[in-house]
């Protein structure tokens, strides 16, 4: 049974980068018909933010994205907080089991010691790593170490040699261990865990069968394989997906305030245009405007995801979302768009005017300004004289009663009493009854406001002369 987790930190709002790592492994697990694990990795205090959290799970509910446990869902595999498990003990027993395997061992190297080394290091234009000075102390050092009040980090033991392992994206990975930075921190002296080793405890235990995520994580895998190895588990098949960047090509990180999910939801954004654009950044194609997250599994594929990075661009997510409206039917936008109606339009009113409306919109936020013409009076327009006398017969010669063709009916009868046509007519017709130059056919607006609104707009309108 395949299984994939989601691990946001809880330190901020959910933004598109975050949606880029979720994508695929909520694409995956609808394919596949495998369980969905949300997993919040709450270790780092300092960053952490109240109600956010909470953010997350408004967030991808909004997106559509249902996990199978987690938090908020419950499940056997919990529980799904990384703090909660440490509370229980489970890194700790981890933790243990490796030191009296010989694979951990108690480092209690300063802070200032480390970054002299890094100094030292870098005057000599070698990389940064930790020498690996405190492998071997003897329980006498360690006894000096704790009276000069040092308190230490649990650093895991690496083996020297090579470190190989398939990624399901970018093929087969080599890594020496001498290249990857020395014995990394697996428990700070706090005794909370490093998401690097709490992540590979949990993705054991929680039996997750495949980790996606982003390539910034690749070092890591490999550090992880040593611990799952260490622990004497078989590790999860890992897929790590290229980095999005912005249009220009720089890294994202600056943009991700103005793109978070809650911003862009309050913009106006639909979550199918949100998943769509991400997962045609090399997960999927869509099939249409509007594809839903199982028809955009259907084409999800570890062979078709490129190594290359992505771009983000702003202005194709705004494309899309556009386009999305446009073929888009009431039913299925209005739990999205109710929040931006105004006061006067009711949900019934939509189901006749969206596909009036749809076509003039990009966000959802610009139901109110195609709907206030429509449903409200305009404020009287100034018209030339000769366009007050049009208005006048027009006036004179609207039907007492609408029907389907009353438009056609209105505008043949005012071409011949009046010698105009095309935007001569049309034009102060629209102007007068709607206040704008663009917007929705008349032919359909008439049955909506029947002959007495239409009565009133145009008598405005003759009074404003």
């Amino acid at each position: 049974m395949l299984r994939v987790r989601y691990a946001p930190s809880p330190t901020g709002l959910m933004h598109v980068g975050h949606l880029r790592a979720a994508l695929p492994n909520v694409l995956l697990a609808l394919k596949e018909q495998g369980t969905l694990v949300l997993r919040i990795e709450d270790t780092d205090f300092d960053r952490n933010k109240i109600g956010s959290e909470d953010g997350f799970y408004q967030d991808l509910a909004w997106l559509g994205f249902t996990f199978t446990e987690g938090p908020h869902a419950g499940g056997d595999y919990g529980p799904y907080r990384t703090m909660e498990r440490a509370t229980r003990g489970d890194y700790t027993a981890a933790a243990q089991k490796l030191l009296a395997m010989g694979r951990a061992y108690e480092c209690f190297t300063s802070p200032e010691e480390l970054d002299l080394l890094r100094k030292i290091q870098t005057s000599k234009n070698e990389p940064p790593r930790y020498d690996n000075r405190h492998r071997d102390l003897t329980e006498e050092q360690k006894a000096k170490y704790r009276a000069e009040g040092r308190e230490p980090v649990i650093r895991f033991r690496m083996n020297d040699g090579e470190i190989v392992f398939n990624d399901l994206i970018r093929g087969e990975q080599r890594f020496k261990t001498e290249n990857i930075g020395g014995d990394p921190v697996i428990v700070r002296s706090s005794g909370v865990p490093l998401f690097t080793f709490a992540g590979a405890v949990d993705d054991l235990a929680m039996g997750i069968t495949h980790v996606i995520r982003g390539e910034d994580h690749i070092v890591n895998a490999a550090v992880q394989m040593q611990i799952y190895e260490a622990l004497g588990a078989t590790p999860p098949q890992f897929a790590h997906v290229a980095l999005m960047l912005d249009k220009e090509g720089h890294k994202m990180s600056k943009r991700f305030g103005a793109l978070s999910i809650k911003t862009l939801r309050e913009q106006g954004y639909l979550p199918s245009a949100l998943n769509g654009y991400i997962a045609s950044l090399g997960f999927a194609e869509m099939p249409h405007a509007n594809a839903t997250l199982e028809e955009l599994a259907q084409n999800f594929d570890f062979a078709r995801v490129g190594k290359a990075p992505v771009r983000f661009d702003e202005d194709q997510l705004a494309h899309t979302n556009t386009t999305n409206l446009h073929h888009s039917v009431w039913d299925d936008i209005a739990p999205y768009a109710m929040p931006f109606l105004p006061s006067y339009a009711t949900s019934s009113q939509m189901e006749t005017l969206w596909p009036m409306v749809r076509e003039g919109l990009k966000t959802l936020a610009d139901i109110p300004s195609a709907l206030e013409p429509i449903l409200k009076a305009p404020t009287p327009q100034a018209f030339t004289p000769e366009d007050q006398t049009f208005l006048q017969t027009a006036l004179s010669a609207l039907p007492a009663t609408f029907g389907p063709s009353t438009y056609t009916d209105w505008t043949t009868e005012l071409k011949a009493l009046t010698n105009r046509k095309g935007k001569e007519l049309f034009m102060p017709l629209r102007r007068a009854l709607t206040g704008q130059d663009h917007g929705p056919e008349l032919a359909n607006l008439l049955p909506i406001w029947g002959p007495e609104e239409v009565k009133t707009r145009l008598q405005s309108c003759c009074r404003g002369s």
